[in-house]
């Protein structure tokens, strides 16, 4: 595997992000989804949209990787268009929605996220009820400037939207390392664009992908004119992010207060802009 490399043409960027993703796919389940830091996010995204979503309505999904989200919307009445680069994650997605008797109810599209507005030749202008892309698959998108129109052109009048992304300030990372003396680690995110790893195991912890960091300001800034921020809401600002699982699954029974405290705070500026993850809810105006 390679542990960085110069890309020259965006083709060539989105087949070796899809190469990894492919590669990844069969293991994501077990080391992704079962992770529980990602589990506690997933639990807090979910509570947005089913607040926002209304029962059987029609979303696309943007990054649905294995179909752990897109599998719960269709359990809940949902129709889900699923996207992702890889074809095979796609192919487990369909393979599990078979298995539950879904696949009625979850169409799969081979898209990056740059190409979102493909849809509309299928389906057209304004055909879906939302959209949801989270755990940060816009932030591995360099052409993000140009999906927020895309994703304005699919969504019914007031549809709404919903990201998580990962945030360019995180309060635990930054004194964290700052406490072990690690200050360039601290203050990485800054940077305009960092490697990073697909996995935390081998061998594909060194198969490592350009990753661009925004913070809610700039997130509300590329989506520009069309929509209106409805709110920001911040995870793991008081907990560790997911690479620390094993510690956060440890001190569990010790970290409740900080989970307490950022329940109670996540919402709220200016603390909701330093988590490790920004959940954003845009609605098409």
């Amino acid at each position: 595997m390679r542990r960085r490399e110069r890309w020259t043409l965006q083709e060539d960027f989105h087949r070796y992000v899809e190469t990894g993703f492919d590669e990844l796919s069969h293991s994501y389940d077990e080391e992704i989804g079962a992770n529980p830091i990602g589990r506690r996010m997933r639990e807090i995204f979910r509570r947005t949209l089913t607040h926002l979503f209304r029962p059987r309505g029609f979303v696309f999904e943007i990054g649905c990787g294995t179909g752990i989200d897109a599998l719960w919307c269709a359990r809940n009445g949902a129709e889900v268009v699923a996207t992702d680069i890889s074809g095979e994650m796609l192919e487990e997605l369909q393979r599990k929605a078979k298995a539950e008797g879904l696949s009625d109810h979850i169409r799969c599209r081979k898209l990056a996220a740059r190409d979102i507005g493909a849809l509309r030749g299928e389906f057209g202008d304004e055909a879906f009820d939302g959209g949801y892309c989270h755990a940060g698959a816009l932030n591995l998108e360099p052409e993000l400037p140009i999906v927020p129109r895309q994703i304005r052109t699919l969504l019914r009048q007031s549809g709404v939207f919903v990201c998580s992304f990962i945030n360019k300030t995180s309060l635990f990372e930054l004194l964290s390392y700052m406490a072990v003396l690690r200050p360039r680690k601290a203050f990485r995110r800054l940077d305009n664009v960092v490697p990073v790893p697909i996995s935390r195991k081998e061998p594909l912890d060194r198969y490592v992908v350009p990753t661009r960091f925004y913070s809610p300001h700039e997130m509300v800034q590329i989506f520009g004119n069309g929509f209106r921020v409805e709110r920001v809401e911040g995870m793991q600002i008081f907990l560790p992010p997911s690479n620390l699982a094993r510690l956060y699954a440890a001190a569990m029974p010790l970290l409740i207060p900080l989970d307490l405290l950022e329940r109670k705070l996540s919402k709220r500026w200016p603390v909701n802009s330093w988590g490790h993850h920004t959940i954003l809810t845009l609605r098409k105006t």
